[in-house]
């Protein structure tokens, strides 16, 4: 992992992947981002896709053509590993982005570890999952609480499917 991890962090010194004009993130989250999305590839194609052919600017609203089928993979970091009642985060403004699977992956920053959560067809999200509008207080287990800044979807990983059905699906 140190070795992907500092792979992207050099490609993101000359590129920025945060060109959809709002929410963009800032390189933190476009190097959490990144670690997901290669990990993902590695897990679905068995290798680590070329950063150097990797396009700048938006990309559509999906990162990889698996089956025929375009994923967007979301990546959210953490200090622990997961648990089936964790959630992901999913903004509805991405909804008419071109991909139809959505992956869901978690990066430990602590233990240096991502984990494949789960994923499910982005028409699923409403029966999956919770929404939230701008503007909603969210109040976590804990107690804490936090402001939507835009209107989301919560998904639990319970609520995920399996990312091996994922691997395993034919066109």
């Amino acid at each position: 992992m140190p070795a992907l991890i500092s792979a992207i962090a050099e490609y993101l010194k000359d590129h920025n992947l945060g060109n959809r004009g709002v929410e963009d993130g800032g390189r933190r989250k476009q190097l959490v981002g990144l670690i997901g999305e290669l990990t993902v590839h590695h897990y679905l194609f068995g290798v680590y896709p070329d950063l150097a052919k990797r396009n700048d600017g938006f990309d559509g609203g999906y990162d990889m053509v698996y089956n025929g089928e375009k994923i967007d993979v979301k990546t959210m970091e953490r200090k622990t590993y997961v648990r089936p009642d964790y959630v992901n985060n999913f903004y509805w403004m991405q909804e008419s982005y071109d991909a139809g699977i959505i992956v869901f992956c978690s990066y430990h920053n602590v233990a240096n570890v991502v984990e494949i959560c789960g994923w499910l067809p982005k028409s699923e999200l409403s029966q999956r999952g919770c929404y939230y509008a701008a503007g909603t207080t969210r109040i976590r287990r804990d107690g804490t609480s936090f402001i939507f800044r835009q209107n989301n979807y919560e998904i639990e990983n319970r609520r995920l499917d399996d990312i091996e059905l994922l691997k395993n699906r034919k066109q």
